[in-house]
């Protein structure tokens, strides 16, 4: 079974958080990088569990993405382009947290694959 979060981009990371925080009383972290983890409940960020994030907005990111949490981005970058899915670009490590890489499935539809860091 894989767990799904989401990501929300954003042109004001600050400006974001605030928003989401003032409407829907949602709670918000800044990373020590451009990335507000947040938990919906309101209930403080717990940094190896939270909802989802706000990020910059990018080539990639330019609306909603789901973030699915999977024990192998190498892996499943595989499957997706052999499932007529395409790799928008090449792993990457954020900090101690994990690596993720972004896809778009077989309708066009941007995913961010996620692998934690096993401690």
């Amino acid at each position: 079974m894989t767990r799904v979060k989401f990501e929300l981009p954003a042109d004001d990371l600050g400006r974001a958080t605030a928003f989401y925080r003032d409407v829907f009383g949602w709670s918000a972290q800044q990373l020590p990088f451009d990335y507000v983890l947040v938990d919906t409940d309101g209930a403080p960020v717990d940094v190896s569990d939270a909802d989802g994030g706000i990020s910059p907005r990018t080539e990639f990111v330019r609306g909603p993405v789901l973030i699915i949490d999977v024990s192998s981005v190498d892996d499943v970058a595989r499957k997706v382009e052999e499932a007529g899915g395409v790799v928008l670009n090449a792993k990457e490590r954020v900090g101690d947290f994990g690596f993720s890489q972004y896809v778009k499935d077989s309708e066009g539809s941007v995913l961010c694959l996620w692998e934690s860091i096993q401690d």
